[in-house]
């Protein structure tokens, strides 16, 4: 089977923040997928105005004003509108695993299972359908475009609340769906712990036993569910690290190469344009250029 190819949107984190907001007139337009993408952060968008589909995957779902998008970081999707619908959207990127780290440095049992239990896949909402969890998003967009006094703290707390708002909301949606959700819960344990420890000496036995099912049967699972291999995915996050370390750090190839999790040059800068489609060094002058986001091609399963 070919490969799609998708692309990934970077987008870095202001200073201290676990937020970042894409306001205004720029977001008013005309969207067309044309091929999907995901990001490195958890995505927010909130539809204002207009109509058309929200591709998910292999999935589509319809939107219209007052449509809540709710997107977990590395899942492909894309805006559609309807023919002759100008859409008025704005988005949010959150860097929940840094905020829930920060919330829950001193359980780590918590963490884990805080960020499991609101990552599990993509939502659609409405306002009317989630009322509070809608007045919580649309108070961080109306934060970032005052930018008043504590505005930093203000968010901090409604991205508090957002989050038990969230763990509601997809455990209502677990039970409605409890055996689509069985395999890809099979797998989370996994998923999770290769986001925290990916700079380490990963072996697919072990996240196997992690998620205590046998090491073939955990392959096939993680294939079927994420339409990448274990290793594919562990190196799409970890060149994932990369970027963002070169995003913020003067670091050379050697020391970025160990922070990442490989245990040479060669194989980190042979990974990273095999992933990106240049070297690392090219990536980072351009990087440097656009300090909104940087766009590369990855070619991964269409549906993961």
């Amino acid at each position: 089977m070919d490969k799609k190819v998708e692309e990934f949107r970077y987008y870095e984190m202001p200073m201290g923040r676990f937020d970042r907001a894409l306001l205004g007139d720029k977001w008013i337009t005309k969207y067309c997928t044309g091929e999907q993408h995901f990001h490195n952060f958890y995505e927010v968008g909130y539809c204002y105005y207009g109509e058309g589909v929200v591709f998910l995957g292999e999935d589509a779902e319809k939107y219209e004003a007052g449509t809540i998008s709710l997107i977990p970081s590395n899942f492909p999707h894309g805006i559609h509108s309807a023919e002759d619908s100008i859409c008025s959207w704005e988005f949010l990127y959150l860097d929940l695993a840094g905020f829930i780290e920060k919330c829950y440095a001193d359980d780590e049992y918590r963490k884990l299972q805080v960020l499991q239990q609101i990552t599990r896949f993509p939502i659609m909402i409405t306002i009317k359908e989630q009322p509070r969890l809608a007045a919580v998003i649309s108070a961080i967009l109306e934060e970032n475009r005052e930018q008043q006094v504590l505005n930093k703290e203000a968010v901090n707390g409604y991205l508090y609340v957002m989050i038990q708002e969230l763990i509601r909301l997809n455990e209502h949606i677990a039970l409605e769906h409890e055996k689509e959700l069985l395999h890809i819960e099979k797998i989370r344990p996994a998923l999770v712990h290769i986001e925290l420890h990916y700079h380490e000496d990963l072996k697919i036995k072990e996240l196997a036993e992690i998620c205590n099912i046998s090491e073939p049967y955990f392959r096939r699972l993680f294939g079927s569910c994420m339409k990448v291999s274990p290793l594919e995915y562990i190196n799409i996050i970890r060149i994932q690290k990369a970027c963002e370390l070169l995003q913020k750090e003067d670091v050379s190839m050697s020391s970025l190469a160990w922070k990442t999790g490989y245990s040479s040059v060669s194989t980190f800068e042979r990974n990273f344009k095999k992933i990106v489609g240049e070297s690392p060094k090219k990536w980072r002058l351009r990087a440097k250029d656009d300090k909104e986001f940087v766009s590369y091609r990855t070619r991964v399963l269409k549906g993961w």
